[in-house]
């Protein structure tokens, strides 16, 4: 099934909250022909077919509690945490929660996070874009969509508070899996490991553990993430980066993200100027 078609019903049918009444969410218009032209979605170089009919019928939603969802990727700040990259921030909220997709190597959005700014930490919400705006949508007409922020604050607060047992340290042994086992061979000895591959009740990890000079790592494309501290001690003696992924430095050493630093000008919405990390640009 194409974007379109899952997404669709969560855009075009009114939104009524639980007396029946119309609420200020919209859709917005999709983007003309020419501008769809001028997006490519990063690693890929093309955007897919069935999101690229999407965004030609719809770029986003307007006025929801989490403000203005963008589908396009070009509102809002790109995301801070580079192992996220490339993905899409589709919405900052009045509390500073930055709710991001990842972006799949065909350039469709995938997984959902909700990145906080304090606790510094990322909660999953989602499998899918559709997924989550399944959730906007029941939780906003059902008046449950307090609640539904205040769980995920919870979980936020108790991912934090147990960041030292949730996580393990990098050098602990015992794994069946060859292949992970050689990443976390290339982590620094004292780095925390967050494997989010298992549903939990508390599902996320603390980006900011190590506070802002803190460095993160990711295993493939995979949820599961590493935080180590500034000072890069290098992998442990011995032990060889075998899992072919390419590094670029010290901040993301085990996963091939390139950051390239440069200023794009958005021609496809006014006045908009971004420093875009290598995920969504205009192609010249």
């Amino acid at each position: 099934m194409s974007s379109l078609d899952t997404l669709t019903p969560f855009i075009s049918a009114p939104w009524l909250d639980p007396h029946g009444r119309s609420l200020a969410v919209r859709p917005l218009p999709g983007l003309r022909p020419e501008i769809l032209q001028e997006l490519c979605y990063f690693p890929s170089g093309a955007m897919a077919r069935d999101y690229r009919e999407l965004l030609g019928c719809c770029s986003g939603l307007a006025n929801t509690a989490l403000g203005h969802v963008d589908f396009t990727g070009c509102w809002y700040p790109e995301e801070e945490c580079p192992v996220f990259n490339p993905c899409l921030t589709l919405a900052i909220d009045d509390e500073g929660r930055r709710w991001i997709s990842e972006l799949s190597v065909d350039g469709r959005p995938g997984r959902v996070w909700c990145l906080f700014a304090e606790p510094t930490v990322a909660v999953y919400v989602s499998d899918t874009l559709a997924e989550f705006l399944s959730t906007l949508r029941d939780r906003t007409c059902h008046g449950r969509l307090f609640s539904w922020l205040q769980d995920l604050t919870a979980q936020a607060h108790a991912i934090w508070r147990h960041r030292r047992t949730l996580g393990r340290l990098s050098r602990r042994g015992g794994e069946a899996d060859a292949e992970f086992a050689e990443w976390l061979a290339t982590l620094p000895r004292e780095a925390w490991v967050y494997d989010l591959r298992a549903p939990a009740a508390a599902r996320g990890w603390p980006y900011g553990l190590a506070g802002r000079s803190g460095r993160l790592f990711r295993y493939r494309d995979l949820p599961v993430f590493a935080v180590a501290g500034p000072k890069w001690a290098g992998p442990r003696a011995g032990a060889a980066n075998r899992t072919g992924l390419p590094s670029n430095g010290p901040l993301l050493e085990g996963i091939a993200i390139p950051v390239p630093d440069e200023k794009v000008e958005w021609a496809c919405l006014p006045s908009v100027t971004r420093h875009w990390p290598g995920r969504l640009r205009l192609c010249a």
